[in-house]
């Protein structure tokens, strides 16, 4: 049997919940990105950044009130939700030297809201999971009631963090497929999988063992293999919040044997000797083998090869020069 010619030629501390914080500004209360700031709080007490006996970090949020009465003891921060999206917001809260029943109160946008009192001078953690009524909900901290306190009744906040509550896992990948097989390596591809929040990264099955994990990309370039072996493939998605889908579909390989055996040729109209100044030619023809070979020069003695002429896919006219002619 014949062989047409192969030519030869790659989380942080302070959050509660796992996912994104939605408490994204850069202050004094932020966890990824604290500053000497009030960036994102807004209200009618006095907002400063204070550096005195923080949560965590450098700085922490204060609030004072302003009046004894009316609104003078507020401060407020706003996000961008989904109507129906479950929250878990996390604050950390302390009162001040001069305090009077500080509290967490009057949050709008939300269900499953309830006044929370804020207790004692020591840091102390409050966490709900609300699910937002509104596109843009409020979370509001209060320096005392509406009637009662005083001017510079004081509650201070830290490390505020605002996360979905995501129990929703990725769709399951599609489409895998495997291309471009060797003896060692192969490279698989599929269809990305969707997700409530978002894909963060897939992991890589070989033979139902974990072999590796990509950042979010759709494609994985497997090595280590064994010539002549069969695989199988799959592929997982997982999200921020560690939710993990169902696997592909399942993507099977055999790797390719090393080609260790050199092909033959037949060499077809060569003369008994080439003591001849004139030019001739003979017709290769090429012996099956098992990956694939290039074409090099016929060494023939005295004699010199040129004009590779291709008359079908195994066999090749060449032109032969005399040494001498």
């Amino acid at each position: 049997m014949k062989k047409k010619l192969l030519l030869c030629f790659m989380i942080v501390l302070g959050l509660s919940v796992k996912g994104q914080n939605l408490h994204t500004q850069a202050n004094a209360a932020s966890i990824l990105n604290e500053a000497n700031a009030t960036t994102g709080w807004t209200g009618n007490a006095d907002i400063t950044s204070s550096n005195v006996n923080p949560f965590q970090g450098n700085f922490s949020l204060s609030a004072t009130s302003t009046g004894s009465t009316g609104n003078t003891r507020d401060m407020n921060y706003t996000f961008t939700a989904i109507v129906g999206q479950v929250y878990t917001i996390s604050i950390w809260a302390r009162e001040g030297n001069l305090s009077f029943q500080p509290a967490f109160a009057n949050w709008t946008g939300f269900t499953g809201f309830s006044t929370t009192p804020i207790v004692g001078n020591n840091w102390s953690q409050y966490t709900w999971n609300l699910t937002a009524a509104s596109t843009n909900p409020m979370i509001r901290v209060y320096t005392a009631p509406y009637n009662g306190g005083q001017v510079g009744s004081q509650v201070l906040i830290d490390n505020v963090s605002i996360s979905v509550q995501d129990n929703t896992p990725p769709t399951a990948p599609s489409n895998l497929t495997a291309s471009g097989t060797t003896t060692t390596t192969t490279d698989l591809s599929w269809t990305a999988s969707t997700d409530n929040i978002g894909v963060t990264s897939y992991n890589v099955f070989q033979n139902g063992g974990i072999i590796g994990t990509t950042s979010g990309a759709s494609n994985f370039n497997v090595t280590g293999l064994t010539e002549n072996t069969t695989y199988n493939f799959t592929i997982s998605a997982s999200d921020a919040a560690g939710n993990t889908s169902g696997l592909s579909n399942t993507a099977n390989i055999t790797t390719l044997t090393a080609d260790t055996e050199p092909p033959t040729v037949l060499i077809q109209g060569a003369p008994a000797s080439v003591n001849t100044t004139a030019a001739f030619n003979v017709t290769l023809e090429f012996s099956e083998d098992v990956v694939g070979f290039e074409l090099g020069d016929v060494v023939l003695s005295n004699a010199t090869s040129s004009n590779f002429i291709a008359v079908d896919g195994n066999t090749y006219t060449v032109d032969i020069t005399p040494n001498g002619a």
